[in-house]
């Protein structure tokens, strides 16, 4: 009997060491759970989601500092992150990796303008992202996807980007970015609206004529300051043409465009 009885004691004893190191290995998964860093997938999706940028173009041309301290304070006071590009470093390439960046919102403050075909008829709007050099972006250039146009205040000679570039050039797409244009002409048609819908856009926002700075950066100000207070981007634009109307100098509205 003694040895049956040593059997049962020795399998008792290892029942016990199972039942303990299983209660211990929970024991640390709840630890682990209790105090590993939450924040981490939570920090990044909302970086992604609240991530802005302020495109400057005419920093140099149009300087207003003011307005560009005023608009990233309205949005870091509704969550966002914010980034600032002006003088040098709002140029082609910065524009050909904007889908890559995960910005949820863009502003862009820039020189603008129509598209004239060979024959005659303006169709189509163009974003002047950096000052021409005839040695650089030859390809693009000659091949049609880049422009050269003239700035109306300073007369300065810009690359511009049309449509096509926005559509073939751009390295990815965008995440569902809302993409604003302050610039003359940007909503002059739906042509470039579309090409930055087609690229991952959810929405546009532009001007449909040649604009006022003034009023330029009013309305600027003033959606963003719907934006920072929870207002739907098309909500805002409704908002501020009802409460601001066109430039009362050219007529100029604020205008979206939606997949929707």
């Amino acid at each position: 009997m003694k040895p049956i009885f040593r059997r049962r004691r020795e399998r008792t004893g290892i029942y016990v060491l199972a039942i303990m190191l299983v209660l211990m290995g929970l024991l640390g998964f709840m630890v682990y759970q209790a105090f590993k860093p939450k924040e981490s997938y939570s920090m990044s999706r909302s970086t992604a989601e609240n991530k802005a940028a302020i495109i400057d173009g005419l920093s140099e041309d149009l300087p207003n500092p003011k307005l560009i301290t005023e608009m990233k304070k309205y949005l870091e006071s509704a969550g966002y992150e914010v980034v600032v590009f002006n003088g040098s470093s709002v140029n082609l390439e910065l524009f050909k990796k904007l889908p890559k960046m995960s910005f949820s919102l863009i502003i862009m403050r820039l020189h603008g303008g129509r598209i004239r075909q060979p024959i005659g008829l303006y169709i189509g709007s163009g974003i002047f992202v950096e000052p021409f050099n005839e040695e650089k972006y030859t390809y693009e250039y000659y091949s049609g996807y880049l422009l050269k146009g003239v700035a109306y205040i300073g007369g300065k000679e810009y690359f511009v980007i049309t449509p096509h570039y926005v559509l073939d050039k751009l390295e990815g797409r965008f995440p569902g970015t809302k993409i604003i244009v302050l610039s003359c002409y940007s909503m002059w048609d739906e042509i470039m609206a579309k090409a930055f819908v087609k690229r991952g856009a959810s929405i546009f926002v532009g001007i449909d004529k040649k604009v006022d700075s003034s009023y330029l950066d009013k309305v600027g100000l003033e959606l963003v300051k719907e934006i920072s207070q929870g207002h739907d981007v098309k909500e805002a634009v409704s908002n501020i043409m009802e409460r601001i109307g066109p430039d009362p100098i050219s007529g100029a509205r604020l205008l979206y465009y939606t997949k929707e």
